[in-house]
């Protein structure tokens, strides 16, 4: 007998990550796109497409350094930001502002993701799972589902964004939506030996994060994970998405098959 995702999957688009000419990664902090998707994301640049990052904290609590304070820290890792960006050929990285672990709206976070979709207009928005089993941090909670609820609603033009740039916008189809760091994933996107690099050499942008032992740890981790995901895949290396078409974001009880 056939699977339920056997049966569901022709109903629906699962867009091809490769195939999506301008992508909106939206992260809850600097450094977690280069961390879960970095090599695809230079793979991407290298075919061709154009990246933006859309930072939703400003990152100011992520220390143990007592002499960090949160002005100084948040300055720090919009620099590592904006130099990991480079290493991977992202054209833009934009910043919301909130304070990371903080007390802010997630309503307020949506809304900021569809003024920036309406914007933009990318094919595809990228970001963090908020339902990885476990997850426990707010900002990746936050982040997940408001961006998913981003795309879900971003073409309703009842719902006001910024006056600016909702008097122009005009609703057109987003591809889809595609998590990283997420343990349900139906996509895998071969990396080669030089996109790998790059994300690592991305990763070590942020220096306040990763010092050598974490690097060590990621590198040893991480390539586990990517040639385990190759070998389903059918190559040396691959990361991991879970993708979904809007149609799949509000009440289809079989999307976690899909």
């Amino acid at each position: 007998m056939s699977s339920k995702s056997e049966i569901f999957r022709p109903m629906v688009q699962i867009p091809k990550i490769e195939e999506c000419q301008r992508i909106l990664c939206v992260q809850p902090h600097p450094d977690d796109t280069d961390i879960g998707a970095g090599a695809t994301i230079a793979k991407l640049v290298r075919l061709g497409a154009e990246v933006i990052y859309l930072t939703v904290t400003d990152d100011s609590a992520g220390t143990q350094d007592p002499a960090l304070g949160l002005d100084k820290l948040a300055a720090i890792r919009r620099q590592e930001q904006e130099a990991a960006a480079r290493e991977l050929g992202v054209k833009e990285v934009r910043w919301l502002g909130y304070p990371d672990a903080g007390d802010y709206s997630s309503y307020s976070v949506r809304l900021d993701i569809i003024r920036a979709i309406r914007e933009l207009r990318p094919d595809l928005l990228m970001t963090v799972d908020p339902y990885l089993p476990y997850e426990s941090h707010p900002d990746h909670l936050i982040c997940g589902q408001a961006a998913a609820a981003a795309v879900l609603l971003y073409n309703f033009v009842n719902i006001k964004s910024d006056p600016a740039i909702d008097v122009s916008f005009r609703p057109y189809p987003i591809r889809g939506i595609a998590y990283y760091h997420t343990a349900y994933p139906n996509t895998y996107v071969e990396v080669s030996q030089r996109d790998w690099d790059r994300k690592f050499a991305a990763i070590a942008c942020h220096k306040s994060q990763v010092d050598e032992a974490t690097m060590e740890r990621f590198s040893i981790y991480f390539d586990l994970k990517a040639r385990e995901y190759g070998a389903k895949a059918g190559c040396e290396r691959a990361e991991a998405f879970k993708v979904l078409a809007p149609i799949m974001l509000h009440c289809v009880v079989d999307a976690i098959h899909i």
